[in-house]
């Protein structure tokens, strides 16, 4: 009876052994990151285009952080830049936004949005303070964008959006001058 004890004893603590050495923690494989990640959206710090002021003058675009261009001068450029390369090098997240106004001769904002969501990018057009053009013209369009396409010429930079309905939007415009 003893041997038999001593045997049941011997078994457990070999069963016991392998088992422990087979539970190892092995270091995870890096996985390749996502072009876009899911984490927690970003808070946006733009107001929704429909709150903004019907008025929305280039210096209150300007000190709310818009991206703004008047007759070809643009404040607040590096903002683009950055969101571009952010974009083109897969290190946006979801709730990356920028917004771009625009402002006619007559001095009406178009203001653009451009947001980082779960199926990429997507523009929000609001032409709704374009006070000249055709009213049927004033609304708010949202677009899938597929690129962003950065235009030289002598006269300046232009920036646009490849957009889901086969057009390119405008963007922004620098003048070199």
């Amino acid at each position: 009876m003893k041997k038999f004890i001593i045997i049941l004893l011997l078994s457990s603590i070999v069963i016991s052994a392998s088992g422990c050495a087979k539970s190892q923690v092995k270091p995870l494989e890096k996985l390749d990151t996502p072009s876009i990640t899911t984490k927690k959206p970003v808070t946006s710090q733009y107001q929704p285009q429909d709150k903004l002021s019907d008025k929305y003058t280039s210096e209150q675009a300007e000190k709310n952080g818009d991206i703004v261009n008047v007759r070809g001068k643009v404040a607040n450029q590096e903002k683009l830049l950055k969101f571009i390369e952010n974009y083109q090098n897969k290190k946006t997240i979801i709730g990356d936004m920028v917004r771009i106004t625009n402002y006619t001769n007559e001095g009406d904002a178009i203001i653009t949005d451009l947001i980082i969501d779960s199926n990429g990018m997507k523009l929000i057009e609001d032409t709704t303070r374009d006070k000249f053009s055709n009213a049927q013209d004033r609304k708010r369009t949202e677009f899938r964008v597929s690129d962003i396409v950065k235009t030289e010429k002598p006269e300046g930079i232009t920036y646009t959006a490849k957009v889901d309905k086969g057009e390119e939007r405008y963007l922004a415009y620098t003048s070199s001058k």
